[in-house]
């Protein structure tokens, strides 16, 4: 396959998974914005800090308030990773790969953003709601359903997983800090006074993953902060766990040519043996954020060594 092709369908499959989980991410903090008495209050930046977008929001000389700041990463066209720039990159991509993905892949693209240039017209950007987010949720989850049953099971698909894995598994170490992003504690201590906050903060980041129904049913047992990030960090069974996600991109990562994937072969599989022998005393012992922040630069090695066998011009 030309890099070129494999280049465009890994980008438009990341864009997709980044729009979601750009959406699930705002979708956390206007639910903990109702748990600030303050519309300014400093928990108004967390999404920003998390999506490393604090230049970017700089210049806008805007405010740091929940509505300026969901507005930003949801409409701005300035801001690449904004959802609205992350659709119409995924557009962009499957433009020029179609005759690489089935028709009904392209069509679901292309309606996606003709619908979303309407929402633009209709939404106020500083009144944006569950509604819209569960929306770019949505029309994420119908193109992964259609291309599950209409992609044959070649080099384009194997592409467009890869893209969809490294992706949300960056995004989920992202959504992790979620509650962590201000006070940044290394420990889980909860504070008395504070239980009946937590209890919302961490219900709230579960739902961000999908993962509310699946601690119930593993736990059984009241929502605490530990086994919030054992469930995210370990899970093997969940779409949206780090475990998951790299059991994922190591499987596809094997369906690729062996010859040039040597080394993004080795990163993956390094960081998945972590995963897979890894337990939560370790990660808190080491310190979450810590662990969080080398997880992030694995998958931007991962990124960089995938690029370089697959995508750069050899």
């Amino acid at each position: 396959m030309l890099s070129r092709v494999a280049s465009h369908l890994y980008w438009m499959s990341r864009y997709l998974e980044r729009s979601e989980n750009m959406a699930r991410i705002l979708d956390v903090t206007q639910s903990l914005a109702m748990l600030d008495r303050s519309a300014d209050s400093g928990g108004a930046m967390t999404p920003i800090v998390i999506t490393e977008a604090q230049a970017e929001f700089a210049a806008t000389n805007l405010p740091a308030t929940y509505a300026n700041v969901i507005a930003f990463l949801a409409w701005d066209r300035q801001h690449p990773s904004s959802i609205r720039n992350c659709i119409e990159a995924t557009r962009e991509n499957a433009r020029a790969v179609r005759g690489s993905i089935t028709s009904e892949m392209w069509e679901n693209i292309n309606d996606t953003w003709i619908a979303f240039q309407e929402k633009q017209k209709n939404i106020d950007p500083l009144m944006t709601g569950n509604e819209f987010f569960e929306w770019v949720k949505e029309r994420s989850h119908l193109f992964r359903g259609v291309t599950f049953a209409t992609a044959r099971r070649d080099q384009p698909y194997h592409f467009t997983r890869l893209g969809t894995f490294i992706e949300r598994a960056d995004n989920t170490a992202r959504i992790l800090n979620v509650k962590y992003a201000e006070e940044a504690p290394d420990n889980f201590e909860e504070k008395e006074q504070d239980r009946e906050t937590d209890y919302y903060r961490l219900s709230a980041v579960l739902r961000s993953v999908s993962a509310l129904e699946a601690y119930r049913d593993t736990y059984r047992d009241v929502i605490d902060a530990r086994r919030v990030a054992e469930i995210m960090i370990f899970d093997a069974k969940l779409p949206r766990s780090l475990r998951y996600c790299m059991d994922e991109t190591t499987l596809v990562l094997d369906e690729l040519p062996e010859s040039s994937g040597r080394n993004a072969r080795r990163i993956a599989a390094e960081i998945n043996v972590r995963l897979r022998y890894g337990t939560i005393d370790e990660v808190l012992e080491y310190g979450l954020k810590r662990y969080l922040a080398d997880f992030l630069l694995d998958m931007v090695r991962l990124g960089n060594a995938v690029n370089a066998a697959y995508m750069e011009l050899h």
